[in-house]
């Protein structure tokens, strides 16, 4: 039996339903957070809550729970379905004309990406989709994601596994569900959010732990060519972690083979969740 968690209450998801009018079905006028548990816990709750805050901001949606809320529907949740390491999608809805919104809690085992692909990196198409960097939706994980999700389709038909797409300067935005890091003679740079990159958690804290291993990182405008010329190049994202990047449009990045640099933030990263995430004594 699955259960799910549906606007304060634990469900079997066969039961689960939202209303045919919610305007999040409708529009897509709503939020979602992707989060991974380890040991039972999320990895940087707090940061991925202040997202979705923020997000509502932006859509005028009003608060529909607090962080204590959810940490305990999410930990009620795993131990419903047997669970300690798990996908966990929130999604929060608009809901009807004048009506609550709705709130969804699921909770899945985590469908990790193959070991031997973080060994030999991932291979990656320029995308023919284009990031808005202009619209309030560049900085929000609104369930309009439809180019995102079109991008990689289109990534996966033509035999490669991610997807980079630009914004409408022509400049690197993000990955198709990931945000783009390049290494340089300098550090690294990434990005920024007004290019179009989503405020990525895993992006976030890898800044982070780079800043602290005093590894330079700039945050800024990314031109395509600079993937070209780059030494290295990684993708993050919260069910990714850091995964190399090693090939773009059928072109090797650096030596087309996971770099010293990439390797050291991977590592850094995973010490940084077995730490957070560590089980109870």
């Amino acid at each position: 039996m699955e259960w799910v968690f549906l606007n304060g209450r634990f469900i079997e998801s066969g039961e689960a339903a939202v209303p045919a009018l919610d305007r999040g079905l409708l529009y897509g006028y709503g939020l979602f957070e992707t989060m991974r548990s380890y040991n039972g816990r999320v990895f940087r709750l707090d940061a991925h809550y202040r997202r979705l805050c923020e997000g509502a901001a932006v859509l005028d949606l009003p608060p529909a729970f607090t962080l204590d809320d959810l940490r305990v529907a999410i930990d009620t949740l795993l131990k419903r379905n047997g669970l300690a390491d798990a996908r966990i999608r929130l999604t929060v809805t608009a809901g009807l004309e004048n009506g609550d919104g709705q709130v969804l809690l699921v909770a899945t085992p985590p469908t990790d990406y193959p070991p031997d692909l973080y060994q030999r990196g991932m291979a990656a198409v320029t995308s023919a989709s284009r990031r808005n960097e202009a619209s309030p939706l560049s900085r929000i994980k609104s369930l309009n994601c439809l180019d995102n999700l079109l991008a990689r389709e289109d990534a996966r038909r033509r035999g490669a596994d991610h997807a980079i797409l630009l914004n409408t300067r022509g400049l690197v935005a993000e990955g198709s569900a990931s945000n783009v890091f390049l290494v340089g003679s300098e550090g690294l740079s990434t990005p920024s959010i007004d290019s179009g990159a989503l405020p990525g958690i895993t992006r976030a804290t890898v800044i982070e732990l780079a800043q602290e291993a005093g590894i330079a990182c700039l945050e800024g405008e990314v031109e395509a060519a600079m993937l070209d010329d780059a030494r290295e190049a990684f993708l993050t994202g919260s069910v990714m972690g850091v995964m190399p990047l090693t090939r773009l449009d059928g072109r090797p990045i650096g030596g087309g083979a996971p770099g010293p640099t990439t390797r050291a933030i991977r590592h850094l990263y995973d010490q940084a969740v077995a730490q957070e995430t560590a089980a109870p004594p």
